[in-house]
């Protein structure tokens, strides 16, 4: 390469490449006690017991199944992720290094290594200052926040997207610079192949066909001079960037036909979930500032670092003031100030780092849609690369002097050693829960991933305790229920595990692990309670129009999950009590416990022409209603409990009601204001208290 055929960046440097193995040695280092760390978390199903991942014959399976496909019929949330590249490493891995966890650890830490030494080499072309590119590279080796990606086996999809995007540019910047058609053949062969892996690895990568235009453009207006007056947006530069279509046709059609005839496909969510579902849309822009100041701020130190945030882990905002809102839009304000500053100055490169930051961080911010997490440490992961370069850029006129160097010396050597203390927590399940529940002790999703493991491993009670508690905090949470099912069966205690397996049912219908155990564990009862049944039987086949004893027959079945038996009797049974309001209510509740939701509600449509005065059917539809929420069911619930609130205005469970209503209604204060009133209301010893004292936290009350 000549002089002439150099972009700013490429002017000799002495030990560069020495410089570049020093900081992905230093990367590779802080993460080597991950080597005899288990398969935690996420990896045990996805990569340990993942047929595509152990099972022989299964290579081309990867490409047409999604990430989550054993997964099916399990969850009631199940994201369709299509992420072929990083299943195909988890394959090829076990194949070379065989079943134990350490050969994927190591995989894990040596990409880790090599992202560090290519952010460096980006750094370097970026900005041509070795020192700065250096400081980059050591900082995005060593931030504690990429413990939760590179501990992870799971976390391997955010390490291919990040090698895949700086491959893609490095190469893509040598098609600008390459004189032979051979040479520009071969560099956009390379950097198509990288932008595939970055966008199979995980559906973030997408971002890279978005940092390439940018980079050309900022390559492009560094080459002015030789440009002779040219526009960057004509027909060359069309053709130069033609080679993206490739990747991105190919990787269309194989997601397309992975996700049997979609691109994607969100799945119903939980406020548990996601603490944004539900909220207003002030809410959720100010939810949405304050994820991007978290990141920040665990950029710059995270004290707890967590692997689910959901609903009590994290209060999403309420105020401009809060202190995570106030850091998003400080940190957003001296961005766009540095970069116009620096353009200004001619330095384009810290704008073209601004964009680029904004591009791999939009994707996951839930600013456009909603996704699977409201906040994740590694989501991070590839953002933070713009991130260490700003940073790198904004201290790197402190490091001429030698007490610059040497604070920076000290806080990478805190960063590291942040980052051995976190590694150690991801040594098992045990260590993991224990460390997530200690600084989380009132998350839902936390709960259940230490409760459940308690209970699996002979600490039921104490198992059933926090899986309670996550349940009272989301009474929705559907894997809590299993949980708490599978736990009272461990205890023997088989009334209150098939109530909670009867409620993951409604939840979520169909489920083969819940309908197998229900089965099993209704048929335990059923033994214990056939002389009762035999007598309630005889009692409504003797008397065939007394509806009492009906209703007693059927109740009886169903708190025995006969679901099926209770329908059936209820089909044949329907000409004698169609015009009872009490069985037609019986027969909706039996639809719910079927997770028949719809046919349930035109049931209570019924029951309430048969007795418009019944208090109990209207609040029960409501809240049915506004659980579905489809077409007008939230103004049908409005008019419902507003009819209740004129017969019944101190009703705490109304007014509850209403409050939720309100919540929905995107009226948050007033929804707290109702609450709040309620607790004031019902003595300290009410039954509901403690779930309405943690609903108030989840709207975001004190």
């Amino acid at each position: 390469m000549t002089d002439e055929d150099r972009l700013p960046g490429d002017r000799p440097v002495r030990r560069a490449h020495r410089g570049e193995w020093f900081v992905a040695g230093v990367a590779f280092l802080c993460f080597v006690n991950t080597l005899s760390n288990g398969y935690v978390y996420d990896s045990i199903e996805i990569v340990e017991r993942n047929p595509l991942v152990h099972e022989p014959g299964h290579w081309l399976d990867l490409w047409t199944f999604d990430h989550w496909h054993q997964e099916e019929g399990l969850t009631a949330n199940r994201d369709l992720l299509y992420r072929p590249v990083a299943l195909a490493s988890y394959r090829l891995v076990r194949t070379i290094g065989g079943a134990a966890s350490w050969p994927q650890h190591l995989v894990n830490a040596l990409l880790h290594g090599a992202i560090c030494l290519l952010v460096v080499r980006f750094s370097r072309k970026l900005l041509s200052e070795p020192r700065v590119a250096a400081i980059a590279g050591l900082l995005f080796a060593v931030l504690p926040i990429h413990s939760e990606v590179v501990n992870d086996i799971v976390g391997r999809t955010d390490l291919i997207v990040a090698l895949g995007v700086l491959v893609a540019l490095l190469a893509h910047r040598r098609v600008i610079l390459a004189r032979a058609t051979r040479e520009v053949v071969g560099w956009c062969s390379l950097a198509a192949v990288a932008v595939f892996c970055a966008m199979g690895a995980k559906e973030n990568g997408i971002a890279v066909l978005g940092l390439i235009p940018l980079f050309d453009g900022l390559w492009w207006l560094s080459r002015r001079s030789e440009n002779q007056g040219k526009t960057w947006l004509s027909w060359h530069t069309v053709v130069r960037l033609a080679y993206l279509v490739i990747p991105a046709v190919v990787y269309s059609a194989l997601r397309y036909n992975a996700l049997g005839g979609r691109f994607y496909q969100q799945p119903a969510l939980s406020k548990t979930i996601n603490v944004l579902v539900g909220a207003p849309a002030w809410q959720h822009i100010l939810g949405t500032i304050q994820a991007w100041g978290m990141y920040w701020q665990k950029t710059v130190w995270p004290t707890i670092l967590c692997p689910d945030y959901s609903v009590n882990a994290v209060r999403l905002a309420t105020s401009v003031w809060e202190i995570d809102v106030i850091v998003g839009l400080v940190v957003a304000g001296a961005i766009v100030a540095a970069s116009v500053t620096a353009w200004r100055r001619g330095n384009h490169s810290i704008a073209a780092c601004a964009i680029a930051l904004i591009l791999c961080y939009a994707p996951a911010s839930n600013a456009f849609k909603l996704i699977q997490v409201f906040f994740a440490e590694r989501i991070w992961y590839l953002p933070s690369v713009l991130v260490a370069i700003l940073l790198a850029a904004a201290v790197g006129p402190l490091m001429r002097r030698r007490i610059g160097m040497a604070v920076l010396a000290l806080v990478l050597a805190v960063m590291f050693a942040r980052c051995w203390v976190r590694n150690s927590e991801w040594k098992d399940n045990a260590s993991l829960a224990a460390a997530a529940y200690r600084d989380h002790p009132d998350s839902a999703a936390t709960l259940v991933m230490y409760g459940n493991f308690l209970a699996t491993s002979g600490q039921v009670e104490r198992g059933i305790a926090l899986l309670t508690r996550a349940t009272q905090i989301d009474p929705g949470f559907t894997v809590a229920h299993r949980a708490l099912g599978k736990a009272y069966g461990l205890q023997g205690d088989y009334r209150r595990s098939l109530h909670h397996w009867q409620v993951a049912e409604m939840q979520f219908p169909g489920h083969p692990e819940v309908q197998t155990t229900l089965s099993a564990v209704s048929e335990k009862l059923s033994a214990s309670a056939d002389s009762d049944l035999a007598r309630l039987r005889q009692a409504a086949d003797e008397r065939p129009e007394d509806v009492d004893a009906e209703l007693a027959y059927l109740q009886q079945l169903l708190a025995l999950a006969r679901h099926e038996e209770v329908l059936t009797r209820q089909v044949a049974t329907e000409s004698r009590f169609a015009e009872d309001a009490a069985w037609q209510q019986q027969y909706a509740v039996t639809l719910l416990y079927a997770g028949r939701s719809d046919e349930a509600i035109e049931r209570y449509r019924t029951c309430l022409t048969l007795a418009p005065q019944n208090i109990g059917l209207h609040v029960e539809l409501a809240a049915i209603l506004m659980e579905r929420q489809e077409g007008d069911d939230l103004l049908e619930a409005e008019r419902l409990l507003t009819h209740v609130q004129s017969l019944s205005s101190e009703d705490a469970y109304v007014n509850v009601l209403w409050a939720e209503l309100l919540a929905l209604r995107g009226d948050l204060f007033g929804a707290l204001a109702t609450y709040r009133q309620v607790l004031a209301a019902i003595p300290a010893d009410h039954p509901q208290r403690k779930l309405w004292e943690t609903r108030v936290q989840v709207l975001g009350g004190q």
